[in-house]
């Protein structure tokens, strides 16, 4: 036998923090509402604050796992900031009467919670807070597929209500998407929350990336890697969609987002590629190499701005 190597799992767990951090994706950050400031008096609400989707379910997602950091477990570890214990209180309280679902059996787990209805006076309660961040999730697995409706695809009027109200009580309302997919976004214009940051599903250590992008200590660098177009009818392939028996692929060789760049520009909310940072890049090709088989693109990036951070170069 050969010799045994001792596993590294400080190691490992210190790369999937970097992976989820660095895999978020800034929509949208006006006026500087990210990241946090230090001594910043945080408000959080959300259920799903309270209860992280490190991943979807099946067989890549019901797995055993030493431990699981949820958003809220790391936002409570920092220093430099502090939380609306009050608040928290209340939705711990409600929580207690409105447990968590967990559906009945494989394939028949609800897509998303029941959230808190929140009350003008909640509201009112946490306004001494300097910030506010929304909490929103979705899971996501095996034998069932995510629907055009209301807790799935679309936020509930609960959920819509939440980025709403919150929106317009606090300048600085962060909502952040703990999703396995991207969800319906024209919420975004209607209820105009400072920013949006998609973190998706990161893991065991998943809380902990969410935080390090949210005090600043890693820029948000990830991409979207799908079109978010601004209905769902836009896309050519939902008319098909869950047939068992036909598919018809309306789109022809326009797959993903070469249907939209060719023909349905204007109806794209957030376009393949898309992501904001805490800084700024200038991206100056200087050199392309082809032949039949290759291109090859050199190019310079500069940080111009006053924040380390990292840049994805696309060539299209």
């Amino acid at each position: 036998m050969g010799k045994f190597t001792p596993l590294d799992f400080n190691k490992y767990a210190a790369l999937a923090r970097q992976a989820a951090a660095e895999g978020c994706v800034l929509l949208k950050n006006e006026n500087e509402a990210l990241p946090l400031r230090k001594g910043d008096k945080v408000a959080v609400f959300g259920r799903i604050a309270f209860h992280y989707y490190k991943s979807g379910l099946g067989s890549g997602g019901l797995v055993n796992t030493k431990y699981v950091v949820g958003i809220l477990d790391a936002l409570k570890e920092e220093k430099d900031i502090t939380l609306d214990e009050n608040l928290l209180g209340t939705y711990e309280k409600w929580i207690e009467k409105n447990p968590y679902d967990e559906g009945q059996g494989w394939g028949k787990v609800p897509w998303s919670q029941k959230e808190m209805e929140l009350t003008d006076e909640i509201v009112e309660s946490a306004k001494g807070a300097d910030a506010a961040i929304v909490v929103v999730g979705r899971t996501a697995g095996e034998d069932q597929d995510n629907k055009n409706e209301a807790g799935s695809y679309l936020l509930t009027d609960t959920e819509k209500e939440m980025v709403e109200k919150v929106s317009k009580a606090f300048a600085r309302t962060i909502v952040v998407l703990n999703v396995g997919n991207i969800i319906d976004m024209k919420w975004v214009k209607e209820c105009n929350p400072a920013a949006v940051l998609y973190v998706w599903q990161g893991g065991q250590e998943g809380g902990n990336g969410v935080a390090d992008v949210l005090m600043g200590r890693v820029n948000p660098c990830g991409k979207l890697t799908d079109t978010i177009a601004e209905n769902i009818e836009d896309y050519p392939s939902q008319s098909c969609f869950g047939d068992l028996t036909r598919n018809e692929y309306k789109e022809d060789i326009y797959v993903g987002y070469r249907y939209f760049e060719t023909f349905a520009k204007e109806k794209v909310l957030y376009p393949f590629g898309f992501g904001l940072s805490y800084t700024t890049f200038a991206v100056t090709a200087e050199a392309e190499e082809k032949d039949v088989d290759n291109v090859t693109v050199t190019a310079t990036v500069e940080n111009t701005g006053k924040t380390d951070g990292k840049e994805v170069v696309q060539v299209m």
